[in-house]
């Protein structure tokens, strides 16, 4: 998450200025460890292994002092000169790590306890920033926490790039998420592996115009779990989607697959340390950029119906089921309180109420906003004692830390004490020992960089196939008319008898989002455009290639008459439309009044309309050609496509999806797979149909039709959440529900699906439930459960098991004493469910079936 960009070009995270305080006994503390990056002698190492760095004279060191006590191609015990030939001989040799940080036979609570028992008040304050210095007296490495490695990582072109998140909420399978999580966190530690400086501050990244250390550590930044309440929010495509069950199950499969883990444990599954640990942001009610305000200022206002309906849910998902190593507070306050300065929502809610013993990060420049923007204190040592009292552990950022700068004041004025400071350290140290970081680096699996290393792990056949995969299972096809689609590649023989329209069709860039989360100069095998997509598939004679609009924006169309000539030539015509993420350097990314379809970080849309001239295109199309006419959307939030949707044969969308997403396109186009993902958003008809952004109650309500599909009451939406068309059909019977009527039970949801055309597809089973009996307000219909059924062949029929867990239908409470403690209850009376591919239309034709069971009793869910 990008704000406030201070640091100069060529400015490196080793040193930074301290108040007149702390400068001359802290200085030399604050040194990071610097290491030569020159081309090693023949024979040299290139890296060092385990959380070793590589010092200027070829040896291998955990902090500075240890550079130059061995030999080159030696490591340096920590605590002792004793030197290593090799790793393996690091527990049996290195002598004096019995009873400290670094004995990995004593439990968690012991090593972080002698830690804090020899760690002074002062080193710790040192501690509470994404470039950590290094403490040489215990041999603690500098480290670099920040990695904003959302759909790969993001510090070197050596890596695969994924699909953004609303391309992952799209395929609605939890697998999936988990297994390009998994890749995630596999390369991210095997680039980590790699450094030749593990700090990861030598990792440069110039995508925002200025050099910052990003990307090549193993505390990842990602992934990013808001919810898309209104779709011009500028962060739509890195988000799974508008429904908090949907986000909360990939976001659970997401971060086990990047950790490693179990869902409930804090180990990886072998009870081996963590491959990398991932966090739950941003925490919370953040959905907004520029629009109506700063996202630095607003003051999200919301009610305990809001919060624990819609916001905790997917959070405490995160947290207690995922057990995410960390969480970031958001930019915006929520109910006049700043979130980094909320102690109901940091220490109330994350720590009290839900257990979380991991580290509190902010949002880059989000605890120094206390004082900048929201000027809800007046100093930065204010700003130390609200946010570190409040729950606070670390200030993020880019080398400028004011807040923690500010502390030492603040401590010695009484305003904060050591065991704050303490508890602060000692969150952040459990996580470095959850990674490993502390442990012998032979016994640990993923520091073995005979296997995790990125000619083994990154950018490999297997990952670029994973990448292509996961594409084409978010494809979601929304409209077919008269089964347009598949097209066959026989009928494409002749020179330009396929038309290939729009400036995106061969750019890169537009396949990987914005460019803050993803390496400036893109993957270094390349990635797969439309147009290559489309020529790997055919060839390059067949396939006439017009921009149509000169840009995305699309404000100026100065070849559209060739384009209409080109289709009217053509057997076929596929045109892309949809928006663009901005600039690549500099911040923001996007600019302007927020109608030229831009979508970035800081920045809202302010219509969802297709921007400039693009429905005129897709008109002209239609005028020039009775063949087929193919419309491929790439975008994160929803857009209003207008007559474009009738003009249309096809709709096909492909929203962001990675480096291969030309390659997965082309599968879907030409019938090598069929399409099965379902839209996790809703296609709203026009920008009027919407609220204004500053509201938050997505009830509707005099002044609002409702936001998101579980109670939108405006017009008929143009697709609907969970809606997605398959190259075959499907057949759902013999629904049956299971187990006892009382509310704190599950229900067993047992269907059988038949594939009932002549190819093999996978299919998303969707459970919705509706509570017409509720007593307070409640959805007017929810996701209660999914399952994506893999390769179903014509014919075929398999019988799926889904759980309603209490929490699935329970309603919220209105709390008199705190919108932040939770009341939420199963009620007793009608449970209304329906399965089936999509939601249940009205007139109950679309094949979604139904069936009811009476709760017995209600009950608080705590009670459960």
């Amino acid at each position: 998450d990008l704000t406030d960009r201070r640091r100069h070009p060529g400015q490196t995270a080793a040193f930074r200025r301290l108040p007149p305080l702390l400068s001359n006994q802290m200085t030399l503390k604050r040194t990071l460890l610097v290491v030569a990056l020159a081309a090693p002698a023949t024979g040299a190492l290139d890296y060092c292994g385990g959380e070793y760095s590589l010092c200027d004279d070829g040896s291998c060191a955990l902090t500075n002092s240890s550079c130059g006590v061995c030999a080159a191609g030696e490591y340096a015990c920590p605590l002792t000169t004793t030197c290593l030939s090799s790793l393996d001989d690091y527990a049996t040799n290195c002598d004096g790590l019995t009873g400290t940080h670094l004995d990995w036979t004593m439990s968690e609570d012991d090593r972080l306890a002698y830690l804090n028992s020899v760690v002074d008040v002062s080193d710790m304050i040192l501690q509470l920033v994404n470039d950590a210095p290094q403490i040489d007296s215990i041999a603690l490495p500098a480290y670099n926490w920040l990695n904003d490695n959302e759909h790969g990582v993001k510090g070197t072109a050596n890596a695969t790039v994924y699909p953004m998140g609303v391309g992952m909420g799209a395929s609605f399978s939890k697998d999936l998420a988990y297994e390009v999580g998994q890749a995630i966190g596999i390369e991210s530690r095997s680039t980590h592996n790699a450094q030749a400086d593990k700090s990861g501050n030598s990792c440069g990244s110039t995508s925002t115009g200025e050099i910052v250390a990003n990307g090549c550590g193993i505390t990842l930044y990602a992934p990013n779990i808001n919810l898309v309440r209104d779709p011009r929010w500028g962060r739509a495509e890195e988000v799974y989607g508008e429904d908090p069950h949907l986000t909360a199950e990939l976001a659970v499969g997401m971060i086990t697959g990047m950790q490693g883990n179990e869902e409930g444990e804090i180990t990886a599954k072998d009870g081996q340390p963590l491959m990398s640990g991932a966090s739950c942001k941003h925490f919370a009610v953040y959905q907004n950029e520029d629009q109506p305000e700063a996202r630095t200022t607003l003051d999200a206002n919301v009610t305990a119906r809001d919060l624990w309906e819609t916001y905790m849910p997917v959070m405490k998902a995160c947290v207690t089921r995922a057990k995410a190593t960390h969480v970031m507070c958001s930019y915006n306050a929520v109910n006049g309180k700043p979130t980094c300065a909320h102690p109901e929502l940091l220490n109330g809610i994350l720590r009290d109420a839900w257990g979380f013993d991991g580290f509190v990060v902010s949002d880059y420049d989000a605890w120094v906003n206390l004082v900048t923007t929201h000027h809800y204190v007046d100093t930065y040592g204010e700003a130390a004692t609200v946010g570190l009292n409040a729950g606070m552990d670390q200030e993020g950022g880019f080398g400028t830390y004011s807040v923690i700068d500010a502390m030492p004041e603040a401590l010695a004025v009484g305003n904060i004490t050591e065991q704050a400071i303490t508890n602060a350290f000692t969150r952040l140290m459990r996580i470095r020992l959850r990674l490993g970081m502390f442990d012998p680096p032979a016994q640990v699996d993923a520091m073995d960089n005979t296997k995790f290393n990125p000619d083994l792990q990154c950018e490999t056949e297997e990952k670029l196939e994973l990448a292509r995969k996961a594409a084409r299972e978010g494809v979601v096809l929304l409209k077919n008319e008269d089964s347009t689609l598949p097209l066959s590649k026989t009928d494409f023989t002749s020179t330009s008898s396929l038309a290939l329209v729009g400036p995106q069709s061969d750019d890169w860039r537009v396949l990987l989002g914005a460019v803050n989360y993803a390496f400036e100069d893109g993957p270094s095998k390349g990635c797969k455009t439309v147009l290559d997509g489309l020529t790997d598939a055919l060839s390059s004679d067949v396939i006439n290639q017009v921009d149509g609009c000169d840009t995305v924006a699309c404000d100026e169309a100065s070849t559209m008459t060739e384009a209409a000539a080109a289709a009217a030539d053509a057997d076929a015509t596929v045109v892309i439309l949809g928006n663009w993420w901005g600039t690549t350097t500099g911040w923001p990314l996007c600019s302007g009044d927020g109608t030229d379809g831009c979508e970035s970080e800081s920045h809202d849309r302010t219509v969802i309309e297709l921007p400039g001239q693009q429905v005129e295109l897709v008109q002209a199309l239609r005028d020039a050609t009775t063949n087929p006419l193919v419309c491929v959307l790439i975008h994160g939030g929803a857009v209003a496509l207008g007559d474009a949707n009738d003009a249309c044969d096809a709709i096909v969308d492909l929203w962001v999806p990675g480096q291969m997403g030309g390659t997965a396109l082309a599968d879907i186009l030409f019938g090598d797979a069929s399409p099965a993902g379902r839209s996790p958003i809703t296609f709203y008809g026009a920008t009027t149909d919407l609220p204004a952004m500053a509201e938050f109650d997505e009830y509707p309500h005099e002044s609002s039709n409702g936001t998101t599909y579980r109670y939108y009451e405006g017009a008929a939406p143009t697709y609907k959440f969970g809606h997605g068309l398959s190259y075959t059909t499907f057949a759902y019977s013999d629904l049956a529900l299971s187990g006892t009527k009382a509310p704190c039970d599950d229900l067993t949801v047992t269907v059988t699906v038949t594939n009932t055309g002549d190819m093999a597809s996978d299919e998303v089973v969707q459970v919705y439930v509706k509570t017409p009996d509720s007593t307070v307000p409640s959805p007017q219909i929810r996701l209660a459960a999914f399952d994506r059924l893999t390769n179903i062949a014509p014919g075929e029929s398999r019988t799926v098991e889904l759980t309603l867990t209490p929490e699935s239908h329970a309603v919220v409470y209105p709390n008199a004493d705190s919108v932040y403690v939770e009341q939420t209850a199963v009620e007793s009376g009608a449970l209304e469910v329906y399965v089936g591919g999509a939601q249940p239309d009205d007139d109950g034709t679309n094949g979604v079936l139904s069936a009811s069971v009476s709760i017995s009793d209600t009950t608080m869910l705590k009670a459960c």
